[in-house]
């Protein structure tokens, strides 16, 4: 078992993706011509997130999900994007294993997490 992807609704798909696209580095890629409007986002080839509308406001609760995680290999390149955006960001590092992690929210509260081995 091995987690596929993740899906985002939200009503500021522009703004979501625009977001994701900068601060993670995925890309827009290919997409099946569902009949309403959204994105998939690719990371290494892979369509990782996947962005959908929804008329309503999905607030700022995310239930019980906490954070959606991400490998990362440039560091400081993410701390340089999120500090040239003002975006705010807790820097950890993983007690006895030297893993580096930093969270920041997106849009909505999704709260994002990046692991640096």
């Amino acid at each position: 078992m091995k987690l596929d992807h993740i899906n985002i609704r939200t009503n500021k798909l522009e703004v979501v993706k625009e977001a994701l696209i900068y601060t993670l580095q995925l890309e827009v890629g290919d997409r099946p011509a569902f009949d309403f409007p959204g994105y998939w986002l690719y990371g290494d080839g892979y369509p990782i997130v996947h962005l959908t509308t929804t008329r309503s406001d999905p607030g700022n609760d995310t239930g019980g999900l906490d954070h959606v995680a991400f490998k990362g290999d440039d560091l400081e390149g993410l701390l340089s994007r999120l500090d040239q955006r003002a975006i705010e960001y807790d820097l950890r590092t993983v007690p006895g294993s030297g893993v580096r992690q930093v969270f920041f929210k997106i849009t909505h509260d999704v709260r994002i997490e990046v692991g640096f081995d």
